[in-house]
């Protein structure tokens, strides 16, 4: 039997067969005071460009608010006559510029998590979120409502594996986050930053901002990068610190060794043993002291 994918309506409860457990005032359009609005805490979108409020407010001016903004009862309770915005700050916001007195609203009974979800989705339909924001949003709904990455995936129409790199994102340092925000980098660039150890990300980053690499330069700068470390990686020949560390583990335990010492800051310790009783001589050796 074939499960039928679930979408945005299934999870929200907003179809015919959930209809029993939503106010029959639920979707309504009504006109509500303006100042009766206000924004909802945890909001996924954090930063609104303010020309392009005010772009949206002159519009607002001469045609009005055109989609309406999608509120809930706060705190669940219409009698308080006080509103949250789920979806449509930014339309809100232009219009307290534009000094409109009252805005078109559609008014849903929506529990905290069916909220965050619409939200969030209406927020990446209409492309207001950068890769940043947008991890943030899914990483909020992810811990607060306990869903899974593939229960959320299909809630708002994303595929596991593109919700996860997106995801990913979030591992990067603040600063190269920061330039993800601020579209000075693209999320490609984040990803195959990703694929650095942390400490040579921020330079890397910060080069790819000077310099305007897009992200076929990066990757090639990258693989640059990997290339001369791997060339210049010590050995125990031409490196007398490494060659002291050598003789030190090879006296202790009377046995050959050698030391290997990784790109990525793992060091590999090889001994060489000759016969039997010799392992076992030094097997004896590291355990009496992990055991004292």
């Amino acid at each position: 039997m074939v499960t039928k994918r679930k979408n945005m309506v299934d999870f929200l409860g907003l179809g015919d067969g959930d209809a029993g457990s939503v106010s029959v005032k639920d979707g309504l359009k009504r006109d509500l005071p303006i100042d009766r609005l206000e924004p909802r805490p945890g909001q996924a979108r954090k930063h609104l460009d303010p020309d392009e409020l005010q772009m949206l407010a002159a519009t607002i001016r001469e045609l009005g608010i055109i989609q309406p903004i999608v509120v809930r009862p706060k705190g669940g309770d219409e009698s308080l006559d006080r509103y949250e915005i789920v979806a449509g700050e930014r339309r809100w916001r232009a219009a307290r510029l534009a000094r409109l007195a009252a805005v078109p609203v559609i008014v849903r009974y929506l529990d905290e998590s069916r909220a965050a979800l619409y939200s969030l989705a209406e927020n990446i339909a209409r492309r207001n979120l950068n890769p940043i924001e947008q991890a943030r949003g899914y990483e909020d709904i992810l811990r607060e409502h306990r869903l899974t990455q593939t229960e959320l995936a299909e809630a708002v129409g994303q595929n596991v594996k593109t919700l996860n790199r997106i995801l990913r994102l979030l591992k990067l340092p603040t600063d190269i986050q920061a330039f993800i925000e601020q579209e000075q980098l693209s999320a490609k660039h984040g990803e195959l930053l990703l694929s650095l150890p942390q400490s040579q990300q921020p330079r890397l980053a910060q080069l790819a901002v000077d310099r305007g690499w897009s992200v076929r330069e990066l990757e090639r700068q990258i693989a640059r990068t990997a290339v001369a470390g791997r060339n210049t990686a010590p050995t125990a020949r031409s490196d007398p610190d490494l060659e002291r560390e050598r003789t030190l583990w090879s006296e202790q335990l009377g046995a050959a060794v050698r030391l290997h010492y990784g790109q990525n800051g793992k060091v590999r310790i090889t001994i060489t043993v000759n016969s039997l009783d010799e392992y076992e001589g030094i097997k004896e050796r590291l355990l009496s002291d992990t055991e004292s």
